[in-house]
């Protein structure tokens, strides 16, 4: 009878707790601490974006790309071609 009995408390608390944990959920929504928040770059049908430099250094620019859909970018090479107008 004791294991039945403790059996019952440890599955009501458990109940308790995942009730408790849902209604928290839906009162108080999940953010991350001092999060920024992310723009979407709009991409064409083969991937490529279009970028517009209106003013362009003699030296290198510093680009840091770290994500593309979702991929780590940092280890894949990207190639950047230039457009004349």
């Amino acid at each position: 009878m004791k294991t039945d009995l403790y059996t019952k408390i440890v599955l009501t608390i458990i109940a308790l707790a995942l009730t408790i944990n849902l209604f928290k959920e839906s009162i108080t929504p999940a953010m991350a601490a001092g999060a920024k928040p992310t723009v979407m770059v709009p991409l064409n049908a083969d991937g490529t974006i279009d970028v517009n430099v209106v003013k362009m250094p003699r030296d290198l620019i510093d680009v840091n790309i770290q994500e593309i859909a979702g991929s780590n970018a940092a280890y894949n090479p990207i190639l950047v071609k230039p457009v004349s107008q």
